[in-house]
C-alpha cells in the first residue's frame, strides 16, 4: 500500500504532517472519492480545496490547489486527505476492496429510473455547475430550440461581476464548457442558426469578461477560442443574411483583442454582399483613425487604432490590394517595426529599391533606438544589392552603440565578406574591455559592473574557446547562466573546472527552496558525480556530498533528491 501514515509523514514533513492531522480530526474533509488508483477530495480550511493523490510509477504523486500545493509541496490538505483515506480503509482488506466508481455505477444502473431523476435533481440544488451543465443539456436536446432561454443560461455562466481572480477561475471555465456542450448539442441536432445566434451572445459575453479575469491558468482563453471555433462551424453550416452576419462580425473583431477570430476564416461565408458591408464598416472607422509619424511614438500604444488597423491590413490583403496595404501600415509609423513590415512587403513584391528605401527611412528615424529586425533585414539587403561597405558601417555603428553578442555576430557575418574579421574581431573586443572599463568606474549602477564580462565569455563561447571563456569569467565574473553554460562547455576537456563551477553554483539553488530548486540541484549534484568519477576523485564527491546533506537535512524534499541519485 503507497499511502501510510509514514509515507504522508516523510512527504509532507513534521510541521505540514501535524497540521494535516489536525485538519483531518477536525472533519476538514468533506469529501472523498477513489477510482483508478487515485483519490481526490474535497477539504475545507480558509477556503475550500480540491486534492487528488495518485500512484504515479510506483510512487505518489499529488496536487491540491492550495498556494503551497501549486507550489509542488506536499500540503496539510494532502496529508488530511491521505488520513481520511486510510480512515476509510480501517478493518478492510485494502487489496479486496472494490474501486468505488465501479460501486457507485452499478448502484445507479439498479435504481429506478424516476428514483434516479430524483437524486440528481436533489444533487445539483446543492451544486451550481451540475446544475448549470444539467440545464445546458435539457436546452440543447430539446425538440425546439428556446433561443431566449439559451442566452439566459448563457449570460448567468459568462456574466462577471467585478474582477474574477485565479481562485474562481476554476468555476467559471466550467460553466464556459457547459456553454460549449450546449452549442454543441445544437449543432448536433441540426440547430446550426441558433448555435451560431447563442455562440456570437455568448462571445460577446466571454470577451468583456476575459477582461476582468486573472486567466494565467489559460483555461477560459481555450474556452473562448472553442467557442469561436464552435461558432465559425455554426455559420458555415447557417450562414444566415450576409449583411447582418457582416455587421455581427465586425463588432466582434472589434472586442477580440487576442486573436480568437481571423478575417479570412470569414471572409469566404460573406459574399460579395457580406464583404461590401463589411469594408462600408471599416473605411468609416478608419476614416477616424489618425496619421501618426515617428514624431508620435511617445503617444503610446492604442488598442483602438490597432484593431481597426488590423482589420484594415486584413481585408486590403483578401484583396490582395499591395497599395492599398501600404497605404494602411503607412498611417501609423510609430516604431521601427512598421517600416520593416512595409519594407518587407515590397520586397515580396520585387519591389527590393523600395523596400529598401522604406527600411532605411525606418533606420533614420530610430537610429537612437535599438531594432534588430530592421537592422538586420537593411544589413541583408545593403548585402544583395552589392553595398558590402554600407552593411559594413552599419553593422559597427549598431555594435559601438549597444554591443551584443548578435551585434558581434552580425559584424563578423558582414566584416567576413572582405576577409577581414580578424583585424574587426580586435577591434570589438577592444571595443567591450574599453567601454566596461569606463562603465564601471563611472556607475556603481552599470549593467556592466554588475554582469561583469558576462559578453566576453558569451562571445569566446559562441567561438567555442572555453580556455579563453574561462580565463574572462575568472577575472571578471559573469552571469550565473553564462557560468552553467562555461561549465558544460569544459565538461569534456577540463572536467575537474566544471565540476568546481557546478559545485559552487548548488548553494544558491537550494537556498531558493521548492521542488524546482530542488530538481536544479540535484540534477548539477549528478553531473558532478559523474565528473569527479572520471578523475577518480570519488571519495572527494562523498565527503563533499556528506556535508551538504548535513547542512540541508531540514530539506526533506531536496534530500529524498539526493538519495535517489545512490
Amino acid at each position: 500500500m503507497l499511502i501510510t501514515e509514514t509515507t504522508l509523514a516523510r512527504l509532507a514533513g513534521e510541521r505540514s504532517y501535524a497540521r494535516g492531522v489536525a485538519y483531518f480530526e477536525s472533519g476538514a474533509v468533506a469529501e472523498l472519492d477513489e477510482a483508478r488508483e487515485r483519490i481526490r477530495a474535497r477539504v475545507v480550511g480558509g477556503e475550500e480545496y480540491d486534492v487528488v493523490i495518485r500512484a504515479e510509477r510506483g510512487a505518489l504523486a499529488h496536487s491540491c490547489t492550495c498556494p503551497v500545493g501549486e507550489s509542488g509541496e506536499f500540503c496539510k490538505h494532502a496529508v488530511a486527505a491521505g488520513l481520511a483515506w486510510l480512515a476509510s480503509r480501517e478493518g478492510g482488506d485494502d487489496e479486496s476492496t472494490p474501486d468505488s466508481g465501479d460501486a457507485v455505477r452499478r448502484h445507479l444502473e439498479s435504481m429506478d429510473k424516476r428514483a434516479l431523476v430524483s437524486l440528481i435533481l436533489s444533487l445539483a440544488e446543492d451544486d451550481a455547475e451540475l446544475r448549470g451543465r444539467l440545464e445546458s443539456r435539457a436546452l440543447g436536446g430539446a425538440a425546439k430550440a428556446d433561443i431566449a432561454a439559451i442566452k439566459a443560461l448563457i449570460r448567468k455562466a459568462l456574466a462577471v461581476h467585478g474582477f474574477v481572480d485565479y481562485r474562481g477561475m476554476r468555476r467559471l471555465v466550467a460553466r464556459a464548457h457547459s456553454v460549449l456542450e450546449l452549442l454543441g448539442d445544437l449543432v448536433r441536432r441540426g440547430n446550426a442558426g441558433t448555435a451560431a445566434e447563442a455562440a456570437e451572445y455568448a462571445l460577446r459575453l466571454g470577451l468583456s469578461s476575459y477582461e476582468n479575469t486573472d486567466d494565467s491558468g489559460g483555461g477560459f482563453g481555450e474556452a473562448l477560442r472553442q467557442l469561436a471555433a464552435v461558432h465559425l462551424d455554426a455559420r458555415k453550416r447557417a450562414p444566415g443574411d450576409s449583411a447582418a452576419l457582416a455587421k455581427t462580425l465586425f463588432e466582434l473583431f472589434l472586442r477580440d483583442h487576442w486573436g480568437f477570430f481571423r478575417f479570412e476564416d470569414y471572409a469566404p461565408l460573406l459574399g460579395a454582399p457580406g464583404l461590401a458591408r463589411f469594408r462600408k464598416l471599416a473605411e468609416t472607422a478608419w476614416a477616424k483613425v489618425p496619421a501618426r509619424t515617428p514624431d508620435d511614438r511617445r503617444s503610446g500604444f492604442d488598442i483602438g487604432h490597432f484593431k481597426i488597423s488590423s482589420l484594415m491590413e486584413a481585408i486590403a490583403r483578401w484583396d490582395g490590394d499591395i497599395e492599398r496595404l501600404i497605404e494602411i501600415k503607412g498611417r501609423d509609423l510609430t516604431t521601427a517595426h512598421a517600416f520593416l513590415g512595409i519594407a518587407e512587403i515590397l520586397d515580396q513584391a520585387g519591389r527590393a529599391d523600395e523596400a529598401l528605401a522604406w527600411a532605411g527611412r525606418g533606420h533614420e528615424a530610430f537610429r537612437d533606438e535599438q531594432h534588430e529586425p530592421l537592422l538586420d533585414y537593411l544589413v541583408s539587403a545593403y548585402a544583395r544589392c552589392g553595398r558590402d561597405a554600407d552593411a559594413l558601417a552599419l553593422a559597427w555603428d549598431r555594435f559601438r552603440r549597444w554591443p551584443g553578442l548578435g551585434a558581434y555576430q552580425r559584424l563578423k557575418k558582414c566584416a567576413g565578406r572582405g576577409k577581414d574579421w580578424p583585424a574587426w574581431r580586435a577591434k570589438a573586443l577592444a571595443q567591450i574591455r574599453e567601454v566596461s572599463v569606463r562603465e564601471s568606474r563611472a556607475d556603481r549602477g552599470s549593467i556592466w559592473r554588475l554582469t561583469g564580462n558576462s559578453l566576453l565569455v558569451e562571445i569566446f563561447l559562441w567561438e567555442g574557446d572555453a580556455d579563453a571563456a574561462l580565463i574572462e569569467a575568472m577575472a571578471g565574473g559573469c552571469t550565473e547562466h553564462l557560468w552553467l553554460q562555461l561549465a558544460q562547455a569544459l565538461e569534456a576537456g577540463r572536467p575537474e573546472e566544471a565540476a568546481s563551477i557546478y559545485q559552487a553554483r548548488i548553494e544558491p539553488i537550494v537556498a531558493r527552496t521548492g521542488n524546482r530548486a530542488y530538481d536544479e540541484a540535484a540534477a548539477l549534484i549528478a553531473r558532478v558525480k559523474s565528473l569527479m568519477r572520471r578523475t577518480g576523485r570519488e571519495r572527494d564527491y562523498a565527503a563533499w556530498l556528506d556535508v551538504l546533506r548535513s547542512r540541508h537535512k531540514a530539506k526533506r524534499n531536496f534530500i529524498a533528491r539526493i538519495e535517489r541519485l545512490g
